[in-house]
């Protein structure tokens, strides 16, 4: 299940819970009575004295007797027409609830569909009208189905309608030729590039260099001096000892 799946089926639990807990509120601690319709309550009441659900189909299929039928086993379960009525008004908005959020889901987000579903979960004049048993909540139930069967074809066919534009479009690029591809590529690949390799310099090339005069003033070139000794030092005479030191300025030897 990935993370979508999973927030709409927690955003689904909390949206039947919070309608649940708040009609079950309403019931218990603000509701002061219940008005039935009456027409509705007598041909219930029929089917449970004679032969069940058979007088309530006696006249053909149609709407109020489909509100009768679920009344009737609602009847069952709780043992008064009343109390069975309003919590088959409980049932009826529950499902409401949640199929207004599968629609706005669809048409918009699940957090807009969220939003506009809660508000309607929490509505206090729709909690109130669940004292009148009539077929009101049953006909604004099938309204809401019709409107999620609707939404949900539509979806259906645009996805599929979006699908067929992508295989096509796969097809078309598969299409191509292979020259085209190789053409491109190549004008892609064959861009000029500047040499920017070091090239190897020859001991040879370097006498060809020939190398400007320099047009700056520069200063006088100093006249390259030789030192030598004051005299030639033989074979016999090559060491530091020097003792004649007649006619010669030798300030450091004494």
């Amino acid at each position: 299940m990935n993370k979508k799946s999973w927030l709409t089926g927690l955003f689904i639990i909390i949206l039947a819970s919070i309608a649940i807990i708040a009609r079950i509120y309403y019931i218990n601690a603000l509701m002061s009575e219940v008005n039935i319709n009456e027409e509705i309550y007598n041909a219930a009441k029929v089917s449970v004295g004679t032969n069940g659900l058979k007088t309530v189909f006696a006249d053909g299929i149609h709407i109020e007797s489909l509100y009768i039928c679920n009344l009737y086993f609602a009847f069952l379960i709780f043992g008064n027409f009343t109390v069975a009525g309003v919590y088959l008004n409980v049932v009826y908005q529950v499902l409401t609830v949640l199929l207004v959020f599968i629609v706005l889901k669809n048409l918009t987000n699940r957090y807009i569909g969220f939003a506009g579903s809660l508000i309607l979960a929490i509505f206090p004049m729709y909690i109130e009208s669940l004292s009148q048993v009539t077929m009101f909540h049953m006909m604004l139930l099938l309204g809401a189905m019709a409107c999620t069967i609707v939404v949900l074809i539509v979806r259906l066919l645009f996805c599929r309608h979006t699908a067929k534009d992508s295989r096509e479009e796969q097809q078309r690029m598969s299409l191509i030729p292979d020259a085209v591809t190789d053409q491109k590529e190549t004008e892609d690949t064959t861009c000029v590039l500047p040499d920017t390799s070091m090239k190897e310099i020859h001991y040879d090339d370097l006498d060809k260099v020939q190398y400007i005069e320099n047009p700056l003033p520069v200063p006088k070139r100093k006249e390259h001096k030789e030192m030598d000794y004051a005299f030639e030092l033989t074979d016999n005479d090559d060491d530091y000892d020097v003792k004649d030191i007649t006619g010669k300025d030798y300030y450091d030897i004494e």
